[in-house]
């Protein structure tokens, strides 16, 4: 027995402590770090996130809804259905565009979150909630429908136009919008810690640019996330057709109930600083510019982040999306919110 434990002693408790200590030390450097380095495992830019947050606004100034019942009683001006970029993606609540969208324009705004908001399509809950009536009542005047263009080709091209039913809320107690949707268990992460260090499996791709692009210790540095260069290219023409016609019946829909849609298209981090990345090994994302051209006829109807945003990398504005996240920042938000608050009636 006294010999076992020694082989023990030597073999199994060293590798158990190992495991301990990189569990440890994962947890503590996931910590304010942006969505890209949680993801990723990488310890960097706690202090640039810092930085960041001195500038978001005091307080949340929308309310945020995740049941329908409660949406058929609830008069706003503008109602909000989105993605993470409308669920307080990048910094939290403070700082995403729909707070500032309710701050500067003095308007009472709901955002709508169903179920599960990283998977459910913007445009199939819009529909939704226009075709089942769930707003007749309240007479909303605007509506608001943003998604990132990662996923934008994939949910449209499974729009349908028979659910009889919005997606049920969240029965949980609502969580922190910055922290990652299922955040993984110490051991989950250990083994990503090895897979993407060791067999570089790594979701996060890291390049050069040729210009500063962020307020960071590393300006010249862009992280971005693996599925911005894996979907949204090669749109076939049925893709296109199906993309088109989500389009036309959520605006026919619409218009037939007297509500102002307002689309918004978020721009891939990818997307947006393509054009200054060095010996760029990727394919040319236009999948923004391509959406303009199909849906011509109702261009004044949408919000191009990457119309309105690109122009400031352009002209070397720092921190147009944020170093350490997918998503753009506070600064952004508000350019965006601007936007849409044109837009409104």
């Amino acid at each position: 027995m006294k010999k076992f434990l020694i082989q023990i002693s030597y073999t199994v408790l060293p590798v158990w402590l190992l495991l301990v200590g990189l569990a440890t030390y994962l947890w503590v450097t996931d910590d304010n770090s942006g969505d890209l380095m949680r993801l990723g495992l990488i310890d960097s830019a706690p202090e640039y996130s810092d930085s960041i947050r001195e500038t978001l606004l005091p307080e949340v100034y929308y309310t945020g809804l995740d049941n329908d019942s409660l949406l058929r009683l609830d008069t706003c001006d503008v109602l909000v259905i989105g993605d993470s970029f409308s669920h307080g993606g990048g910094m939290g609540k403070q700082g995403d565009y729909v707070n500032y969208l309710a701050h500067d324009s003095g308007r009472r705004v709901v955002v709508f979150t169903p179920s599960d908001p990283t998977l459910s399509s913007p445009m199939q809950v819009a529909y939704d909630i226009l075709n089942l009536g769930c707003i007749d009542s309240t007479h909303v005047k605007n509506l608001v429908v943003e998604e990132v263009e990662r996923y934008l080709v994939d949910r449209h091209c499974g729009f349908v136009t028979t659910h009889t039913s919005i997606p049920r809320p969240v029965e949980a107690a609502e969580e922190d919008a910055t922290a990652p949707a299922d955040a993984p268990g110490p051991l989950q992460r250990v083994k990503d810690f090895v897979f993407y260090h060791l067999f570089g499996a790594n979701p996060i791709y890291t390049v050069r640019l040729s210009q500063p692009a962020f307020s960071s210790s590393e300006p010249d540095k862009l992280y971005f996330y693996n599925e911005d260069v894996q979907l949204g290219f090669g749109v076939t023409a049925e893709q296109q057709r199906k993309v088109v016609d989500c389009y036309d019946k959520v605006i026919a829909l619409a218009r037939e109930k007297g509500v102002n849609l307002v689309l918004v298209v978020a721009c891939d981090k990818y997307d947006m600083y393509q054009d200054y990345i060095i010996g760029n090994p990727y394919p040319a994302k236009t999948l923004n510019e391509d959406i303009g051209q199909w849906m011509a006829p109702e261009l004044d109807r949408f919000v191009f982040a990457k119309r309105v945003l690109h122009p400031l990398v352009e002209q070397g504005v720092k921190d147009v999306y944020l170093f350490n996240d997918t998503h753009w920042s506070p600064s952004s938000s508000r350019i965006i919110a601007g936007e849409v608050i044109g837009k409104l009636k």
